[in-house]
């Protein structure tokens, strides 16, 4: 199954992924079709008569009834979700993520410390130059996967695949619903 995905965003604010038009307004409550100020997300809580979806071990999507007594531990650990799209999008970005993770573990020249002031590395992407960059921080950890030196993020970069870290820094949303049109 392709991850790819067509992308485009609009002049009015919203996104159109696969066809499908995202907004950044809606008003209905997610669990139950009364008028709300909150925002269906796609990680909502799923109510009783909800389909959720996850990606089993062997990478298949998967559609269930959600059932409180099954699912109710997964759906706290974040392994089931309101959208399919979101599902396929959380698989591929946690395999990513563990890829660089793995890349840092192996290829570090020692663990971060965060107790000295010594450089560390990270991979950001810069929007106004649109591309992926490789930045220091000595004293902001923030929940990134950090390297030893900026030469072991960039060889992390293309072990990986630019592409892929690119899609995960870039164009990953992990709250497709929340711009869905209704």
């Amino acid at each position: 199954m392709s991850l790819e995905r067509n992308i485009k965003f609009n002049d009015d604010n919203s996104i159109t992924i696969d066809g499908i038009k995202y907004i950044p307004e809606s008003k209905t409550d997610c669990n139950k079709n009364i008028e709300s100020e909150k925002r269906c997300t796609g990680i909502d809580s799923p109510g009783t008569y909800d389909t959720i979806y996850y990606v089993n071990k062997h990478g298949e999507l998967k559609r269930h009834p959600y059932s409180w007594e099954k699912f109710y531990k997964p759906y706290l650990r974040g392994r089931v979700v309101k959208d399919a799209i979101l599902s396929l999008s959380r698989d591929k970005a946690t395999q990513i993520r563990f890829a660089l993770e793995k890349y840092a573990a192996e290829h570090n020249a020692e663990p971060i410390d965060w107790s000295d002031k010594t450089e560390k590395y990270h991979i950001v992407y810069n929007a106004h130059r649109k591309e992926l960059q490789v930045v220091m921080d000595s004293f902001y950890k923030a929940d990134t996967v950090y390297f030893s030196s900026e030469g072991v993020a960039w060889k992390a970069i293309k072990a990986v695949g630019e592409e892929d870290v690119l899609w995960l820094y870039r164009d990953h949303q992990p709250y497709l619903d929340a711009f869905k049109m209704d």
